[in-house]
């Protein structure tokens, strides 16, 4: 921390005289050479723009965007209607045309895309274009297989229409060895590209339809936008019929006549992983050991274990059995528990306390874990004596699983329920 300012305050007030005193008090002189905040020349948020450059801007503006005159208003009113008018008048007078000459620069960050469109034309690559259907080719629609002749004429034809993209200037007369090649290739690659084109397989009287032929849009199988085709994209893209199915998941669908889809909903989430050894006669064996709970955010709820050489399949065991084991958990307006709870595991004991709406939850974080994945939004807890995680998360699931419910209090005292409400919330009633 600086002692400049600490210290040109001190000497300032000792150095300040009395109000009653004929002299002035001494100027506060600081301790560094930065000026004063309010010294300092304020800087303008925004550019200031001169009168010759505004009036350079006007003289823009006006070349630019022209005000409508009187037939471009009798156009306008053929083809909209007058309340679409008078909405475009009322845009256009909003509108600065200065604002747009001088906001409505071309970008020059390196994050511009790499393309100017006016959105006016339908771009082949990024566009998909509307596909055409039968109705739309006038004239005739029959076709008939090519002979020889006619197939050799339509390869040609379409092999120079494809080198003449190549080529709009003609193939240049002298050309290097390179430039050679690379024609050579561009030659096969047309004559292979024209053989392929169905105008050489088929012919027709209707010219139209001969264009229909070779116009994408009128294909059923239209493309969408280009994919990324690649070795390593093959290689890393599997359709869902070769996914390999687990045949632990498949059994546990089955005992619990669930589908997949409602695997995807479920909170499933692990909270303890450790290694673990095992002595044997054979020496140690080390291997992995999770738990994890699993639940549905709407009163379902599973705790469960797994133990395996292999970390990813002692993980996957834990998360089958902790699905395997969930049970109901009762809520109370399904947001809190039914009074407070208390339960003991080991040397862990887990106190639970039910709160008014809006209270949250104030847990510790694996107690946390397991409230959000039961549905529970108040809650409160204290761990008063040792906090092993595991038994922490055994002792809050059985505490949520054994709840004592005020109807089964009433019966138990042959009391009706709006009785024992009072008695067991201790005479507050969320």
């Amino acid at each position: 921390m600086s002692v400049c300012r600490p210290a040109r305050c001190l000497f300032s007030k000792a150095s300040s005289l009395p109000k009653s005193a004929p002299s002035a008090p001494h100027p506060r002189r600081p301790f560094h050479t930065t000026t004063s905040r309010s010294g300092r020349r304020r800087r303008p948020h925004y550019p200031s723009i001169k009168a010759e450059d505004l009036a350079l801007l006007n003289q823009a503006a006006e070349v630019q965007y022209p005000k409508y005159d009187t037939s471009e208003t009798a156009l306008l009113a053929k083809k909209y209607t007058p309340a679409q008018i008078a909405a475009i008048k009322a845009a256009e007078s909003a509108l600065d045309p200065r604002d747009i000459i001088t906001q409505g620069q071309t970008r020059t960050d390196p994050w511009k895309l790499p393309y100017e469109d006016d959105m006016s034309e339908v771009d082949p690559v990024t566009d998909h274009a509307e596909k055409l259907t039968a109705a739309d080719i006038p004239g005739p629609k029959t076709f008939r297989e090519a002979n020889e002749v006619e197939s050799d004429e339509a390869i040609t034809l379409i092999a120079s229409e494809n080198m003449a993209k190549l080529y709009p200037n003609g193939v240049p007369d002298d050309m290097t060895d390179k430039e050679k090649q690379h024609l050579e290739d561009a030659m096969h690659a047309a004559l292979t590209q024209a053989s392929l084109d169905p105008r050489a397989s088929y012919t027709s009287k209707n010219p139209k339809a001969m264009e229909a032929l070779a116009d994408p849009r009128h294909s059923t199988i239209l493309p969408d936008l280009p994919r990324l085709e690649n070795r390593m994209a093959k290689q890393t893209r599997r359709l869902s019929t070769e996914e390999q199915e687990d045949p632990r998941q498949k059994r546990l669908l089955q005992q619990m006549s669930w589908d997949k889809d409602k695997l995807k909903f479920l909170r499933i989430k692990t909270l303890v992983s450790h290694g673990v050894t095992n002595q044997t006669r054979m020496g140690k064996i080390n291997s992995m050991y999770f738990l994890t709970i699993a639940g549905n955010e709407n009163g379902l709820l599973g705790v469960g274990e797994g133990k395996s050489t292999e970390p990813e399949e002692g993980r996957k065991q834990s998360v089958m059995a902790a699905i395997r084991n969930m049970r109901p958990i009762p809520r109370y307006e399904g947001r809190t528990i039914y009074g407070d709870l208390e339960k003991k595991v080991g040397a862990t004991k887990v106190q639970l306390f039910s709160r008014p709406p809006g209270f949250g939850l104030r847990v510790q974080h694996l107690i946390f874990e397991l409230a959000r994945a039961a549905g529970l939004h108040d809650l409160s807890a204290r761990t008063p004596r040792s906090r092993n995680k595991m038994n922490v998360i055994k002792a809050t699931w059985e505490a949520l699983c054994n709840q004592r419910l005020p109807d089964e209090i009433a019966r138990g005292r042959g009391k009706k329920l709006v009785d024992v409400r009072k008695v067991y919330y201790g005479g507050s009633v969320h």
